[in-house]
């Protein structure tokens, strides 16, 4: 029933597009190239940061190259700039090579050292852990040999407690600051309680990159459930006290897609992140209107971003991006919009802010890399209970994302080691507009989604949405020709859908999707229950009745307003 993409590793897309920078319009840095379409300026009180973070690994077995460059490279810019950063050592990197020395000669008062936990043939025999890497290789990719879901409890304490135990001989101290793109919340507790972790980070979402999919996880930030860390906590009981963070500045627009196009007509098939060494992170277009999303556009809460770049990227692969982007975060730092400053530091900014996860939003209501046939743009807005994504390709808007949490949903692996090469990690969906279209990630066909109409006639925009944010609440109001304007309020447990001014036609929100593809479901006029092989969960709709379609399930308003409580009991 799943789709199953091919495994790349983030080195087979540097190949597969090359190293040609595309400017996309090459417009100044930090100006007022993008003005958003907001209906009031954005809450003051949300709390906004972004952190520099570079890791740094010993060793590259799949090829030669100078380890070291990147990180002397990094630091005279974030030098030049002023910048605080986040330095992250693999265990390699810690106990041999030339990094400590150069770190502790060179880092500014406002720098600090953290702990890259990925695995790698010193750590696991320091560890004294079976090292299962292949043949020459004293660091390998493959997720049950890196990641912490490759091994057993028992061996999750022992490299951590290694790692610690080490770091602190170096360091004189524990780490404040702990990332991987995969751990799993068993040893995160297990660090937190014992260790004093003030923020972890984690991958972006991603499809079956470096062999690993990661699907539904909260957009910037949040407390992780004991059971889950790719969920964010229902309750304080069930919570992990220490926040996680996503990396590597995600663009929120076309990662939904396996290809694009920008202006011109070249179409990228890359990663489209702030990483400096893709097309989007050495475009100024696209650097300025995603720091101007972070600093500018509404975002409830919080809001947040990774910068930096990992060692194994030789240097002539940043160098087009990571100088600009500094300048760039400099300028924004001056401004004093954002906190521009450690992880530790935003992990510590986070605890005191917040005793649960916060409502927070993205809105990016400018296509990023300026397209205009179609132009896209994405809201996104993120709770405890739920996430979900209006977006609008041309003229059309839709739900493309509605994903729920739970207390009571393992992640895959948190008890048993996997053995896995391809390991898949998705939160329950009530929308997965990616897995479960007929050809996921198209770049032309609309795929599976949650589609506003009247009378069996989708509704389309016309005219510039306005975004109003209120608390934990957003609304998105968007004119749909004539008088008439389609509202969507996203509230922490619920999603509401109206027209204005109130006509006697009723507004259904249609979702469609491949059958195949998607999980059972069973359809009562007040209740969508899903059934996926590990989990079932539902959504209740309150003014409105569901009807079950062939290819998934409609909700028709009753009167005005039509509800879902996309909310678990627990």
């Amino acid at each position: 029933m799943a789709y199953t993409p091919r495994m790349f590793s983030r080195r087979d897309f540097l190949k597969a597009t090359g190293q040609t920078c595309v400017a996309l319009g090459c417009a100044p840095l930090m100006t007022d190239l993008l003005t958003p379409a907001f209906a009031a300026p954005s809450g003051k009180d949300a709390l906004r940061c972004i952190n520099v973070i570079n890791f740094i690994r010993e060793i590259e077995p799949r090829f030669k190259m100078d380890m070291m460059l990147p990180v002397q490279k990094q630091m005279e810019l974030l030098l030049e700039h002023k910048l605080p950063a986040t330095w992250l050592l693999q265990f390699d990197a810690l106990v041999s090579g030339p990094f400590v020395e150069f770190l502790k000669t060179h880092m500014a008062p406002n720098h600090e050292v953290g702990f890259w936990f990925e695995m790698n043939e010193k750590h696991c025999k320091t560890a004294e852990v079976e090292w299962r890497g292949r043949p020459g290789y004293e660091w390998d990719h493959i997720p049950h040999v890196a990641f912490t879901i490759g091994y057993t409890e028992a061996e999750r304490i022992k490299l951590a407690d290694t790692a610690m135990r080490e770091f602190k001989r170096v360091w004189g101290r524990y780490p404040s600051s702990v990332a991987s793109w995969n751990l799993d919340s068993f040893t995160m507790a297990h660090l937190t309680e014992h260790y004093g972790i003030d923020a972890y980070a984690v991958c972006r979402d991603q499809i079956a990159t470096d062999g690993f999919t990661i699907w539904g996880a909260p957009i910037a930030g949040y407390y992780p459930s004991k059971a889950n860390c790719w969920s964010p906590a229902l309750s304080k009981s069930n919570q992990i006290s220490t926040p996680v963070f996503r990396m590597l500045g995600q663009d929120p627009v076309y990662y939904y897609q396996k290809e694009w196009t920008i202006p011109g007509g070249r179409r990228l098939g890359e990663p489209d992140t702030m990483e400096p060494v893709w097309t989007s992170g050495r475009s100024p277009h696209f650097i300025d209107g995603f720091l101007n999303m972070i600093a500018e556009a509404p975002t409830l809460r919080f809001a947040y971003a990774q910068l930096g770049q990992e060692n194994t990227f030789p240097w002539d692969q940043q160098k087009d991006g990571y100088p600009i982007q500094m300048k760039a975060l400099a300028e924004l730092r001056d401004k004093g919009e954002v906190h521009v400053e450690t992880m530790g530091d935003s992990g510590r900014r986070f605890k005191r802010a917040f005793t649960t996860t916060p409502a927070q939003a993205q809105v990016q209501l400018e296509d990023p890399f300026g397209n205009t046939d179609p132009a896209q743009k994405s809201v996104w807005y993120q709770s405890r209970f739920y996430r979900a994504n209006l977006h609008i390709k041309g003229d059309l808007p839709f739900l493309r994302d509605l994903t729920t949490y739970s207390d009571t949903n393992p992640q895959p692996f948190l008890k048993q080691a996997t053995r896995l090469h391809d390991v898949e990690q998705r939160m329950p969906a009530i929308l997965d507009g990616y897995h479960w279209s007929k050809n996921p990630g198209s770049r032309t066909e609309e795929g599976a989604g949650g589609y506003l109409t009247v009378a069996g006639t989708r509704l389309r925009l016309s005219g510039t949405p306005k975004i109003t944010e209120s608390g934990s609440t957003l609304t998105v109001e968007i004119p749909v020709g004539g008088e008439k304007v389609l509202c969507l309020r996203f509230e922490e447990k619920e999603l509401s859908c109206w027209l204005t001014p109130k006509s006697p036609e009723l507004l259904t929100l249609s979702f469609e999707w491949d059958s195949t593809k998607a999980p059972p479901i069973e359809v009562t006029p007040q209740q969508v229950a899903y059934k996926a092989p590990n989990f079932a969960y539902k959504v209740s709709i309150e003014d409105a009745t569901a009807t079950s379609t062939p290819n998934g399930w409609t909700a028709t308003a009753k009167k005005r307003e039509l509800t879902l409580n996309l909310a678990q009991p627990k």
